[in-house]
């Protein structure tokens, strides 16, 4: 039987590999939600992944370490054999499928002048604020939008924006409101009050204003959680726990190659087309990670 050295680094090896997980679950489902573009919420994922690395190298550290403290303990009879888990083989179905859920989360937002534009007011502290109509510059056009059975319009609208410096008359071009906007009806504008260059724009209602693309990545998230629940043995998955540095050490630069091709997108504004080509690159190294291990396993 192992020593009480070994079962000490078992401990060890077990509470590492909690935290791991733990780290993991939190960074992912703070990649796949709907951020801000501000860089406060670049900052927060940026942390939790780093946070997650330690995680995972302290894992990595203490495994290798346990697998050195080898020795037999002849005083005590040897213990049953522990069952395979029937957790890990469920995370592991939700956390494949929530990693390239989140690698495609961050190609979805506003891209070229506009991403640039809004990144700017963002990085100037600005936000989204709810102003109200002073009067509407020509005919308010219908969009072809019905909200709770009441259509939606686009007009440009006077409004008054409040900067640091003083409040000045601003017109925002193709502001959308429900029903034929009048004096005194509110839309959501995006400024930043100490930047008054910058100027406002039309902010389209907060969660869903990524479009489809946030909704279908999230279905997809789902089903393919669903289907792969059945899909991952115990036993595989118990295996797989033990760990190999030429196994476990790939799978994780994989991982890591993954989080490089999301880089550019975080830091600059790259074209629609190439940042969704990188997304998609990421997306797939979750799935090349797992077969890596299971083939090397």
């Amino acid at each position: 039987m192992r020593t009480g050295s070994s079962r000490v680094s078992s401990v060890r090896t077990r509470v590492t590999g909690m935290l791991m997980v733990a780290a993991v679950s939190v960074t992912l489902i703070a990649g796949i939600l709907p951020l801000s573009p501000r860089a406060e919420s670049r900052g927060l994922r940026f942390a939790l992944f780093g946070c997650s690395l330690v995680c995972v190298l302290m894992w990595m550290a203490v495994s290798v370490r346990s697998r050195r403290a080898g020795g037999v303990d002849l005083d005590k009879p040897v213990g049953p054999a522990r069952r395979p888990s029937r957790s890990l083989p469920l995370l592991l179905a939700v956390l494949l499928p929530m990693t390239s859920g989140a690698a495609l989360v961050q190609a979805v937002g506003p891209d070229g002048e506009q991403g640039r534009w809004v990144s700017e007011v963002y990085t100037a502290g600005g936000g989204v604020h709810e102003v109200p109509i002073e009067r509407t510059v020509g005919e308010p056009r219908p969009t072809g939008v019905n909200v709770n059975g009441v259509d939606e319009y686009a007009a440009d609208v006077v409004v008054t924006l409040r900067f640091d410096d003083s409040s000045r008359r601003t017109t925002i071009r193709g502001a959308r409101t429900v029903g034929v906007p009048d004096e005194g009806d509110s839309v959501t504008v995006i400024y930043a009050p100490g930047r008054p260059g910058l100027g406002g724009r039309h902010h389209d209602s907060g969660f869903f204003d990524s479009g489809a693309a946030l909704l279908w990545i999230w279905v997809v998230v789902f089903f393919a959680a669903a289907f792969g629940s059945g899909l991952f043995g115990r036993d595989e998955v118990h295996a797989a726990r033990r760990f190999r540095g030429d196994v476990h050490g790939v799978a994780a630069l994989v991982l890591c190659l993954g989080v490089l091709l999301l880089l550019p997108g975080a830091f600059f504004q790259t074209p629609t087309w190439a940042g969704w080509l990188l997304a998609l690159a990421a997306a797939c190294t979750p799935w090349l990670a797992l077969a890596w291990v299971v083939k090397r396993v």
